[in-house]
């Protein structure tokens, strides 16, 4: 396994590199390419197939490769340095659902209009199936000889029954149990235990504790880390490589990893590696979503140390993939494409979880990396702003496969060339009834109502902290006019009418939180 990189390294003391050698264990720092060329098959440029990486919750402030010097992934960052980094990825549509919705369909998902809150999806706007299964790019991939293959932990997209058609598009699908199901009884965890991993105010919160009792239960009790969703999750995306590299058809093999979405259970050695040694409280292994003042100063940073932790642990299992990927010499004629759906807010302006109404960069910014065959555009940025929608063509084009016109995201494999794709000088996108406008100077945040607006110069304040809104109304009033231009007025959803529809939609179908389907 790879050892931490030496940007990490300089960041720590002598313990935690100690600690983390242990943890990572001992290796080449790059596995070295297998000898072989690309397949007469491949599409342009040498691509024959490609693998696609979504990790859920990922900060690019965690990640080395985005510049941290604290949190150890050097898997991710083996991969920005084969590859193109994008350093303004900000999904335009969130959360989970809408931004896979984004990634499937190639379209833009917000604004979220129409919405209709489904028994097993929720009432956040957004979550919703994919309705038109001849506009994904699972369809065109199909239509165009390739193999597809999708290994996930995801629970909307690898269980609810509205996703089950799209499921059972793929030509193979692979949903694996862990966040959802029972694969060892909760009752096997003592209150005890599952207190270990709460805020003390959550302590008695049936909610969090049940669902701490079966997380733990399901992912190794926080002891085995074989048994943990990444290592399952990336442990059967190599049974299918395998599989794929026996054959002749070209593939496109998907793996959705939930973690590091918390709840987070990784094992000590890896809280080790950010945790205060002589803290004595409970690790946090989940948050609730709101303000952040419930939580303590020592709480709020062990929380923060098992984020840290579980995007490590991670990292090593993807790595674990990624040590087979090249055993098998797919890397002669394979382009990878690694991304996260959102961020994750530890703190930052007083908030925790995922919060609207904060759709700065630790909550709407992600990690975007395209590594191509050929070592095109290696270790290089691009600040052009991409998003989710971009996926799909830009997977198709690296194949060398024509997007349809449906399709409205951009093909950033260009810029693998020198090239560029057209000019995008704002980007846009949202949460709930939340919407954000990027600049390459500002950055306006507020609701689908008009109202609450917030705006950040992002020339004096890149950390977007202080709101001029007052003193520049002028430049707020610009872009929400481009962006009502671009998207037509933007629909605003009651949260108690949402919450009405849904429980009569459950009582309608006798819904029950499923635990397989």
């Amino acid at each position: 396994m790879t050892p931490p990189s030496s940007k990490a390294a300089d960041a720590m003391t002598r313990r935690r590199l100690l600690q983390a050698a242990a943890v990572m264990g001992a290796g080449a720092a790059l596995p070295f390419a297998a000898a072989g060329c690309a397949d007469d098959s491949a599409g342009e440029g040498g691509v024959r197939n490609v693998v696609l990486i979504i990790l859920d919750s990922v900060r690019p402030d965690f990640v080395g490769a985005y510049g941290s010097r604290r949190v150890l992934t050097p898997h991710i960052d083996a991969l920005a340095s084969k590859g193109l980094r994008f350093n303004r990825a900000f999904p335009e549509a969130l959360v989970t659902v809408p931004a896979r919705r984004s990634i499937y369909t190639g379209q833009r998902i917000f604004p979220y209009r129409d919405f209709e809150p489904r028994a097993d999806l929720g009432v956040s706007p957004g979550w919703a199936p994919i309705d038109d299964l001849d506009r994904t790019v699972v369809k065109v991939l199909k239509d165009a000889g390739y193999r597809t293959v999708q290994v996930t932990d995801n629970p909307p997209v690898g269980f609810s029954q509205s996703y089950r058609p799209f499921r059972l598009s793929w030509d193979t699908w692979v949903s694996i149990e862990g966040r959802v199901g029972t694969r060892n009884p909760p009752e096997t965890v003592s209150d005890r235990e599952v207190r270990r991993w709460l805020p003390r105010e959550l302590w008695d919160n049936d909610r969090y504790v049940n669902g701490m009792k079966k997380n733990l239960a399901n992912t190794g009790y926080g002891r085995d880390e074989e048994q943990s969703d990444a290592a399952r999750v990336f442990g059967e995306a190599r049974n299918q490589l395998d599989a794929l590299a026996r054959g002749d058809q070209p593939f496109v093999l998907t793996i959705d990893s939930f973690d590091p979405h918390e709840p987070w259970s990784p094992t000590q050695e890896y809280i080790d590696l950010y945790g205060d040694p002589d803290y004595d409280g409970s690790d946090i292994g989940v948050v609730q979503y709101g303000d952040a003042g419930y939580l303590s100063t020592d709480e709020l940073r062990r929380a923060r140390a098992c984020y840290a932790a579980s995007t490590t642990q991670t990292d090593r299992w993807l790595g674990h993939f990624m040590d087979r990927f090249y055993e098998l010499g797919l890397e002669s004629d394979t382009a990878i494409v690694l991304l996260s759906d959102h961020g994750f807010l530890l703190g930052e302006r007083g908030w925790v979880g995922k919060i609207p109404n904060e759709l700065h960069p630790e909550m709407a910014q992600v990690p975007f990396i395209v590594v191509h065959p050929d070592g095109k555009a290696a270790g290089e940025v691009s600040y052009h702003f991409a998003s989710t929608h971009d996926v799909a063509p830009t997977v198709l084009s690296l194949l060398g496969v024509e997007a349809p016109r449906w399709m409205e995201g951009q093909d950033l494999a260009v810029i693998l060339d020198g090239e560029q794709p057209p000019p995008r000088p704002w980007h846009y996108g949202g949460m709930f009834n939340r919407y954000f406008v990027r600049t390459d100077e500002w950055v306006l945040l507020g609701d689908n109502l008009g109202g609450n607006r917030k705006l950040y110069d992002l020339a004096l304040d890149p950390n977007e902290i202080r709101n001029v809104e007052p003193a520049n109304r002028k430049v707020g009033e610009e872009l929400y006019r481009q962006l009502i231009a671009e998207t037509g007025k933007l629909p605003y959803y009651d949260a108690d009418d949402l919450e009405r529809k849904i429980a009569a939609d459950r009582e309608r179908v006798g819904w029950k939180d499923p635990q397989r389907n």
